[in-house]
């Protein structure tokens, strides 16, 4: 049982340091995860940035406003509360040179982003 509980122990705590550690896109507060530094500031400025795509800009409730994106190490739709980007729905990134992988991601957000605006 041991041998079996001391991987599952370290890939979580691997995965515990990177988030924490790792300088990523991302970060925890309260149990939600909002934008994080690149990703943050890219979010916050009008139009595309260096790898990141802003595929539709709406507001939910008529007064949050929200972005659906897309990047190379996070796609998703963030929504601009409790003091930043909220994550409302995340994904994989995709390569944005893949033309197949852009269209299917942005197809999948566009759903989302529908369903989150209730059209």
């Amino acid at each position: 049982m041991l041998r079996l509980l001391l991987p599952a122990v370290l890939v979580i705590a691997a995965v515990i340091a990177i988030r924490m550690f790792g300088g990523g896109s991302t970060v925890e507060r309260d149990g939600l995860t909002f934008a994080d530094g690149d990703l943050a500031q890219a979010l916050s400025q009008p139009g595309d940035t260096t790898g990141i795509r802003k595929l539709s800009e709406f507001f939910i409730d008529d007064r949050t406003p929200c972005i659906a994106f897309l990047a190379s190490d996070l796609s998703g739709i963030a929504c601009h509360e409790r003091g930043g980007w909220h994550l409302r729905v995340g994904r994989n990134g995709v390569s944005l040179d893949d033309p197949a992988e852009v269209a299917a991601t942005e197809r999948t957000l566009r759903q989302a982003a529908g369903a989150m605006t209730g059209q």
